[in-house]
């Protein structure tokens, strides 16, 4: 008889692995999850040399929910030998390349972990309850595997402006999520373009800019946004990253967190003061030598247009959205830091009768993460921006929605899940 898991993950990123590092010592819960690639993998293309996470490193895979767990960054850094190194250096917020490195080491230690492995369907079998997922390895082996509940982990896919998608995915244009792969390319460039206004476009223009005077191109930085804001990280404020803040968020009207949505960018999609520090420095140490104008940075402004010109140079269309006055730019690459979005996958067709969907083809999660008809059988990582807040792609709440994930499976509370984080009370009902 072949195994029925008690859960399956698909997609193998921080969140699912954190789910799996929390669920290993559980007696008696059987798990497993499926990724498509060969090994773990996160955000290959911006492991740009000093580019740091954005939360401090105790927002680990499970300190927040389990601090005594063997999969915790501390004890990653006890057995790398690097734990008075890292005291000695009291830096909070850990480079993106050392956090990949934790990872891959917590990966290599859990069991349930299958790569190579690409879901191709699932189905749901009513004589039996249980889902059925087939997936394909990359020589073409078929798995069936069989579990009594889903967890979604496949993460966000890049989003691109509708006006460059028929020039976008090569090594002139393309999404930031490949900027290390074109690097070596762009060195070879006159004119440079970054598109976007957080941390990711603030993180390759930093790079790009840096080695700026050794290559000679000039280097142009547009964002939509009124400006190159920070995020805000004021102790308070931090307070809306927590579980109390997400119980209040959940219950408001769909109309209400749309517009607040809109209101909380600095929240969470601004550039971090030491960034930002660190390029008006360079900008100002450049300056010095030189007074010319090929560096600028542009904001309030929205990509309209691309037009070829030529064997390697592209005409931008821009919308100075303030003045509301078109202009134009010329470039020999475009980069677009212009985020990520949520995608439903194919694979889930086969299950689409069981999941609650909004008017807008969307997933409607539940508080606890779910999204079936039964609210307890299929959870989503990292796809409930618009029900549970900003918070969603927050790897420091991952362990937090990882407890409440488990706990719902188990009908246990397991996890303690911690009431009353904060000091702030969001709502008048107290």
């Amino acid at each position: 008889m072949n195994d029925v898991y008690d859960l399956i993950g698909i997609g193998i990123g921080p969140f699912n692995l954190g789910l799996a590092a929390l669920a290993e010592p559980i007696p008696g819960l059987c798990t497993v999850f499926l990724e498509q690639k060969k090994q773990f993998s996160w955000h290959e293309g911006l492991m740009i040399e000093g580019a740091t996470l954005q939360v401090p490193f105790y927002a680990d895979l499970v300190t927040l929910a389990d601090p005594c767990s063997v999969y915790s960054f501390l004890n990653f850094l006890k057995a790398k030998n690097r734990m008075f190194r890292f005291a000695c250096n009291e830096n909070y917020y850990i480079e993106r390349r050392e956090y990949q490195q934790y990872c891959r080491w917590v990966a290599s230690m859990l069991g349930s972990l299958n790569f190579d492995q690409a879901v191709k369907q699932i189905q749901y079998n009513e004589r039996d309850n249980r889902y059925e997922v087939l997936a394909e390895s990359s020589t073409g082996e078929i798995s069936i595997y069989y579990g009594k509940h889903l967890v979604i982990g496949i993460g966000t896919v890049p989003s691109v402006p509708a006006c460059a998608a028929h020039v976008c995915s090569n090594s002139s244009m393309f999404h930031s999520s490949q900027y290390l792969q074109h690097k070596t390319v762009l060195m070879n460039k006159n004119k440079i373009t970054v598109v976007g206004s957080g941390q990711s476009a603030a993180e390759i223009f930093y790079d790009l800019l840096k080695v700026k005077p050794a290559y000679q191109f000039s280097l142009d930085w547009f964002t939509h946004s009124a400006g190159f804001y920070q995020m805000e990280t004021s102790k308070l404020v931090c307070e809306f990253t927590s579980p109390d803040y997400i119980n209040y968020f959940y219950q408001l009207e769909p109309e209400r967190k749309t517009e607040l949505l809109k209101q909380q960018d600095h929240l969470y999609k601004g550039i971090n003061r030491e960034l930002i520090e660190a390029i008006y420095r360079e900008l100002y140490a450049q300056s010095i030598e030189s007074s010319d104008s090929s560096v600028r940075l542009i904001p309030a402004t929205q990509l309209t247009g691309i037009e070829q010109k030529g064997e390697s140079a592209f005409q931008l269309s821009w919308l100075q959205t303030q003045q509301q006055k078109c202009f134009q730019s010329e470039t020999e690459a475009l980069i677009l830091a212009t985020g990520y979005q949520n995608q439903v996958p194919a694979f889930m067709d086969g299950i689409k009768d069981r999941i609650y969907w909004t008017g807008s083809g969307r997933y409607q999660v539940k508080r606890n993460y779910s999204i079936d008809v039964n609210g307890s059988e299929i959870f989503v990582q990292n796809a409930e921006l618009l029900s549970h807040g900003f918070s969603a792609p927050d790897l420091g709440l991952g362990p937090y929605r990882n407890m409440m994930i488990i706990n719902t499976i188990l009908g246990d509370d397991y996890f303690k899940v911690e009431k009353e984080t904060v000091f702030q009370r969001f709502t008048f009902d107290v």
